[in-house]
């Protein structure tokens, strides 16, 4: 099943497209005119850019809050990561986000799995903020591949098997994709 997320008006920072395939997704809901979300901003880039660096595939897609193309353009170029934006045209998308996600406030950073349901047992604020070393990136991001990823539907790919893909109801074949990623994330 395809993530929700994948039909998303998203761009690059040249404004080209920009795609989210086989990618740990989280979406950073922010305005330049926010105080928090400047003082966030910066660690979230650290963040990404650390994992990034690890060659690591995840992507924040920057959900604007904004109230004008320019502001939201000049904060997206100036002060953000790599990483992708919800065109700031796609309004009515951007707001159907908020609204799905029970945005209350901003900045906000929500994972999502593979079907673009928000992780709950993950603060990704939180995470972020408490991450003060690039050790501590890679076991936040080590947690958030395993909440984001369905090991039983990936044959362990997202914990980092194989990602030979099982006979569906193969229960030893997913145990054993499922061991050997949690053994490799042991060393």
């Amino acid at each position: 099943m395809a993530s929700p997320l994948a039909s998303l008006p998203l761009v690059k920072k040249d404004g080209s497209k920009g795609d989210i395939t086989g990618k740990v997704v989280a979406l950073y809901f922010s305005a330049h005119w926010c105080p928090p979300c400047r003082g966030f901003t910066p660690a979230l880039k650290q963040f990404y850019e650390t994992l990034k660096e690890k060659g690591e595939n995840v992507e924040i897609i920057f959900v604007s809050a904004d109230k004008t193309p320019e502001e939201a353009q000049d904060y997206f170029a100036d002060h953000h990561g790599d990483w992708l934006a919800v065109d700031f045209k796609a309004t009515k998308e951007r707001e159907q986000l908020s609204r799905h996600f029970e945005v209350s406030g901003i900045p906000s950073l929500i994972l999502v799995d593979s079907h673009g349901k928000a992780v709950e047992a993950v603060d990704g604020r939180s995470d972020v903020a408490s991450c003060k070393t690039p050790e501590a990136v890679m076991q936040t991001f080590a947690g958030w591949k395993k909440s984001a990823g369905d090991w039983r539907e990936t044959a362990g790919t997202a914990l980092g098997g194989s990602g030979a893909p099982a006979a569906a109801g193969d229960a030893a074949a997913l145990r054993a994709a499922r061991l050997a990623a949690l053994e490799k994330a042991g060393r």
